[in-house]
């Protein structure tokens, strides 16, 4: 990740081709015996003077220079001319060539001597004229060494030449009308370079670049840069949580290892805590000066999963804490790229403030500026060449820090920790009642704003994406998902705390909203059928079986067999109803003889326990007991009538039973007299007579 455009000085050197690289001073001579007696030599007033160099660059970092070498070859190709009597010879007494501006310490030689030198400016360039040795006239060469060298500009400079004990880097230029050009390098240091091609190769430890035949030298250049990180001098920083920073600098620039290292260790303790996610870094995070340019119109790079991190020698408050953000605002937790930037912006002011470095907010920006573009298609350069490029970053990063600072600022720093917490998870944003569902890979913008909406209850976020954020292919599906999260906010509310199934969040989640707005109504129609048995049963002082929650909770392919078992709960719930009064209802005396004997209470309690466990039996058990009541009073009727038989029969039996004895008692006494222990005769039969007479006589 980058952080922002900071006006990067583009190497300075002019573009196209330079006529004035093969121009030589015009002087008016006298012949000197080279013609008839009044013939005239003249400077050449055209460019037919050929200039060939070959150039050496070596870098020197003992003396914090550039060593270049220039041999220039000139050939004077003016022919003479004849004109009445009168021959004209043409001569060059110098040359010019386009250098460098921060070329010092010019000399040229020639035959072993040395010759005059003039610099003049120019725009971008130098323009410096050499003289020859003597006169160069048509057909003859001559050879000039101009040696000069490239300081490197202290840091922080305004210069983009480079050269230390650990670092080295400036722009190569070829020269005169053809030529060539070498880079030497020495042994320890990594160099690469851009622009015009240049083979490599080694010499004596020393790393050697070439560029063969060069004839566009006006175009030509590469840009050389050279490393050696042993060179380098660092400051570790170890804080208490676990947080490891190993600060890498130029020797010549203590200043920036200092300040780096001071903010960090400030400052990287108040990130932690206001992101709210563990250290992302497992080892040491290293952190590198880089020369500005370098970072192709940047202030700071994040190479992921490097643990490394670039950051220019401007040392920019801002970027040093922007850059350390990103080891958690990178591409494992969102695939946008300006919710990485604004992270990382927000999160960086947010720090600063809190250490009283540094209030910043960003800069105004505006959504119908020339350079805006939709967030969602904000997509890396690579890098900044050109000014078109520049205002979109700008724009892009503004942006981005103004869309995330609002969203922060009305949630605030812990509700934003949560939603950091599950992007960080990969949960989705509509979680249910388990173990929220997770998906593969980082969030991007549309999973983001759910979970700022769903976890971070935030209620401007659609706005601001809608404003900042979705571009003219986003539309149709952002309104979409209003009507999709409308809907899904009346099937929340409609649960009274039973949460959507993943049958419904799964596809909301996707933002696949037609098909979510074809389940979410069958969902409701399971809460219909669960609040027609709430309404039933919670006279009867019950609830609605949780398994039916259970069921309805963690549905994720379909809601069938849950509407199956919610309409087999409901006819329960109707049964256990009508027991529920059969057994309290008012009761005659058959009922109750009927129900001698049989506990109808107890059924009911074992029915109203089945219904609450949503056991299958409930709805029999229930009309058992129904039916037990219901028929108690023909089985009382039975009872009496049985009753009534037995006492009939018992009645019976007891007139039998007194009937028998008497007989038997009567057969006793007949036996008595005529046995061998009679003594008295026999006067029962003279006192009945007597009294049946009496009865007679009465």
């Amino acid at each position: 990740m980058a952080r922002g455009p900071r006006g990067r000085r583009r190497p300075s050197r002019p573009l196209g081709r330079r006529p004035w690289l093969l121009l030589a001073t015009a002087v008016l001579a006298l012949g000197v015996g080279l013609g008839p007696l009044g013939a005239g030599s003249v400077a050449a007033a055209d460019d037919a003077l050929s200039v060939t160099t070959a150039a050496t660059y070596t870098i020197q970092p003992a003396k914090r220079v550039v060593a270049v070498v220039v041999d220039l070859t000139a050939t004077n190709n003016k022919p003479n001319t004849t004109s009445g009597g009168i021959v004209t010879r043409y001569f060059y007494q110098s040359a010019r060539i386009a250098i460098q501006t921060e070329a010092r310490n010019i000399r040229a030689t020639a035959g072993g001597s040395r010759v005059s030198t003039t610099v003049s400016p120019a725009d971008g360039f130098a323009v410096l004229e050499t003289r020859f040795a003597g006169d160069l006239f048509y057909h003859q060469t001559t050879k000039v060494r101009i040696t000069f060298e490239l300081p490197g500009g202290p840091p922080r400079s305004k210069s983009d030449i480079r050269v230390g004990s650990a670092f080295a880097t400036f722009v190569a230029w070829a020269f005169g009308d053809s030529g060539s050009v070498r880079v030497v390098v020495p042994a320890g240091f990594d160099a690469t370079t851009t622009g015009s091609a240049l083979s490599r190769s080694t010499a004596g430890g020393s790393t050697v670049f070439r560029s063969g035949a060069v004839t566009d030298v006006g175009t030509w250049y590469a840009v050389v840069n050279a490393d050696r990180p042993a060179g380098l001098a660092s400051a570790r920083i170890d804080l208490p949580d676990g947080e490891h920073v190993v600060v890498r600098g130029w020797p010549e620039d203590p200043e920036w290892r200092r300040r780096v290292a001071t903010l960090l260790t400030k400052g990287l303790p108040e990130l932690v805590a206001l992101v709210g996610l563990d250290w992302p870094v497992s080892g040491d995070l290293q952190v590198f000066e880089v020369h500005t340019p370098l970072l192709e119109g940047y202030s700071g790079l994040t190479f992921e999963h490097q643990d490394r991190i670039e950051i220019s020698e401007d040392l920019d408050d801002l970027t040093i804490i922007h850059e350390a953000s990103h080891s958690w605002f990178n591409g494992d937790l969102f695939q946008d790229r300006w919710l990485k930037e604004g992270f990382a912006d927000t999160y960086a002011s947010r720090t600063l403030d809190a250490i009283g470095t540094d209030h910043l907010t960003p800069p105004a920006v505006n959504r119908t500026d020339p350079a805006a573009v939709p967030l969602a298609e904000w997509t890396f350069p690579g890098r900044i060449t050109d000014t078109d490029t520049g205002a979109r970053e700008t724009y892009g990063y503004n942006a981005s820090w103004t869309v995330i600072r609002s969203i922060l600022g009305e949630i605030g720093v812990e509700r934003m920790q949560a939603v950091l917490q599950a992007a960080r998870a990969g949960q989705i944003a509509y979680v249910g009642a388990g173990e929220p569902e997770t998906t593969a890979g980082p969030v991007d913008w549309e999973h983001f704003l759910d979970l700022v909406d769903e976890v971070g209850g935030s209620t401007t976020a659609d706005e601001l994406f809608g404003q900042w954020v979705i571009g003219e292919q986003d539309h149709e599906a952002f309104a979409a998902r209003t009507t999709g999260r409308t809907a899904y906010a009346g099937l929340v509310d409609a649960g009274h705390g039973w949460l959507p199934p993943a049958y419904v969040r799964v596809p909301m989640s996707s933002w696949d909203f037609a098909e979510a707005g074809r389940r979410i109504p069958v969902a409701e129609a399971v809460l219909t059928t669960r609040d027609q048995i709430a309404s039933l049963v919670a006279p009867l002082g019950l609830d609605v079986p949780t398994d039916l929650r259970t069921a309805y909770e963690m549905a994720t392919d379909s809601l069938a067999t849950v509407q199956a078992r919610a309409d087999a709960e409901l006819a329960a719930a109707r049964s256990l109803v009508a027991a529920d009064a059969a057994d309290h209802g008012p009761r005659g005396l058959l009922t109750t003889i009927g129900l001698i004997g049989a506990s109808p209470d107890a059924a009911l309690d074992v029915a109203r326990a089945a219904f609450l466990a949503g056991a299958a039996d409930a709805t029999s058990r229930a009309d058992a007991v129904t039916a037990l009541v219901g028929g108690a009073a023909a089985v009382g009727q039975a009872r009496v009538g049985a009753m009534i038989g037995a006492i009939v029969v018992l009645a019976f039996l007891i007139v039998l039973a007194v009937v028998l004895v008497r007989r038997r008692r009567r057969h006793a006494t007949a036996v008595g007299a005529t046995g061998p222990y009679a003594t008295l005769p026999d006067q029962s039969a003279e006192k009945d007579d007597t009294v049946i007479d009496d009865r007679q006589g009465g």
